[in-house]
C-alpha cells in the first residue's frame, strides 16, 4: 500500500514544474517590440484633362508584407508615387505605382496565338498596400514625373 502512495507521489511530483524565485537588486527593463502594421488604402482614380484622385477608405492592421518584390526602375506617363511622410512632411518611405488607368490584357486570339491589348480607362478603383512606418503621419500621392504636383494628401 505504501508503494502505491509513493508511486502516486512520484508521478505527481514529476509532473509539476519548479519555479526558482531569485531576488536580484538589478532592474530588468521590459521592452515591448513595435508591432509592424500594414496600411490598405483605396482611391477612386478618374481622368478628364488631368488625373483626379478621391480617397475612399483606409484600413490599418497588424502584420508585414513580404520583402521579395522588385522595385520598378522605369516609369511611364501617369505613374504615381505613394509617399509616407512624418509630422514635418519629410518622406519616410515610398512605392511606385503603375498608371492605374492603363490596363494590359493578354488573351488568345482566334488563331490561338497569345496577344496583348492595352485599354485606357476613364476611371477605376486603386488599391494600395504597404508597410506602415511608426512615424508616418501623412500619405501623399503624386504623379511620378512631376516634382511638385501633389494629387492628394491624407492625414492618419
Amino acid at each position: 500500500m505504501k508503494s502505491i502512495y509513493l508511486l502516486l507521489f512520484l508521478v505527481l511530483a514529476s509532473c509539476t514544474s519548479i519555479k526558482k524565485n531569485t531576488t536580484n537588486n538589478s532592474t530588468i527593463k521590459e521592452t515591448k517590440p513595435i508591432d509592424s502594421q500594414i496600411i490598405f488604402l483605396t482611391y477612386k482614380v478618374s481622368k478628364d484633362k488631368n488625373i483626379e484622385l478621391t480617397f475612399i477608405d483606409k484600413i490599418i492592421t497588424a502584420g508585414s508584407l513580404k520583402k521579395n518584390f522588385k522595385k520598378r526602375t522605369s516609369s511611364s506617363p501617369g505613374d504615381l508615387i505613394c509617399i509616407q511622410q512624418d509630422v514635418n512632411s519629410v518622406a519616410i518611405d515610398s512605392i511606385q505605382i503603375e498608371n492605374p488607368l492603363i490596363k494590359n490584357f493578354e488573351y488568345a486570339d482566334d488563331s490561338g496565338k497569345l496577344s496583348r491589348k492595352t485599354i485606357e480607362l476613364d476611371s477605376t478603383t486603386l488599391s494600395i498596400r504597404m508597410d506602415l512606418k511608426p512615424q508616418t503621419k501623412f500619405i501623399t500621392l503624386k504623379l511620378l514625373r512631376e516634382t511638385n504636383n501633389s494629387l492628394l494628401k491624407i492625414q492618419l
